[in-house]
């Protein structure tokens, strides 16, 4: 078992992305961490990290709010991409994309829900409004 992860291994070259592509991976996790700010900062007062709806809250639907339902979601999928794009290793990458696209898909699903149950119509046509949860034209 060991020698399938040796040979399946960024010291095996299989798998390895070029070294040009580190400094896109760099690119992509500066970017990343920049629009999930923007995010974070244009919802303001609304943001938490834990899943939760404040007595006056509403829809926030300015900056990149725009374009995606959850744009600060967005911001970390890209840096955890970069990140691992910075590693060189295409498993990483892959990896990466598949377990951040489920665990955010799952965590937008459980948001929506709840801010369907507590803002009603108003986010309902903010759904209908900007369809894509995380990135513009693809998902």
């Amino acid at each position: 078992m060991d020698t399938f992860f040796m040979y399946f291994s960024y010291y095996s070259g299989f798998g390895e992305l070029p070294f040009p592509l580190t400094y896109l991976g760099v690119v992509l996790t500066l970017g990343g961490i920049g629009f999930r700010l923007w995010a974070i900062l244009t919802m303001g007062k609304f943001f938490s990290p834990v899943v939760t709806v404040l007595e006056d809250h509403r829809v926030v639907d300015s900056g990149p709010y725009v374009h995606v339902r959850h744009p600060a979601y967005s911001g970390s999928i890209i840096m955890l991409i970069g990140i691992a794009t910075t590693s060189r290793s295409i498993f990483s990458l892959v990896l990466s994309l598949i377990v951040s696209l489920l665990v955010y898909n799952h965590r937008a699903k459980l948001e929506e829900r709840l801010l369907v149950q507590e803002l009603g119509d108003e986010y309902i046509s903010y759904m209908h409004r900007v369809t894509k949860r995380f990135f513009p034209r693809i998902i």
